[in-house]
């Protein structure tokens, strides 16, 4: 399981070192400044019934694909109703590119909760998605 303490550090430290602004970091969100739409990122952690493949969890509870699911990292815009309106600027695009260097999916949230889309993760873990 992944610690989301340590990737939302990992994010606001990243976003510092190519020029955007952390406007507050907590343990459970970062939010970057983006004028009107800042951008709050949090980490959605896995929901993982039982290991994949015919293993059974209650002999080998750690084997298995799926187990290390790293779950996903999610963006919401604080303007945004829509995709193009969370989305809005190179800020944000910018964003997007910071937490698609993780293995994660990452989520795209409007400022009302609704999902707007998923991005998927890296290639390599296709196996750990959910």
């Amino acid at each position: 399981m992944a610690n989301s303490v340590q990737i939302l550090a990992k994010l606001a430290r990243n976003a510092a070192q190519v020029g955007l602004t952390v406007n507050s970091q907590s343990a459970t969100a970062v939010v970057i400044e983006n004028g009107s739409n800042d951008l709050t990122i949090s980490y959605v952690p896995a929901s993982i019934q039982a290991p994949m493949g015919g293993v059974d969890p209650s002999v080998s509870p750690y084997l298995g694909i799926g187990i290390g699911n790293p779950g996903k990292i999610q963006i919401q815009g604080a303007a945004g109703a829509t995709f193009a309106l969370t989305i809005d600027t190179i800020v944000a695009a910018k964003v997007i590119a910071l937490c698609a260097a993780m293995a994660n999916n990452i989520l795209i949230v409007g400022s009302g909760g609704q999902a707007l889309g998923e991005i998927r993760g890296h290639e390599d873990l296709i196996g750990m998605g959910q």
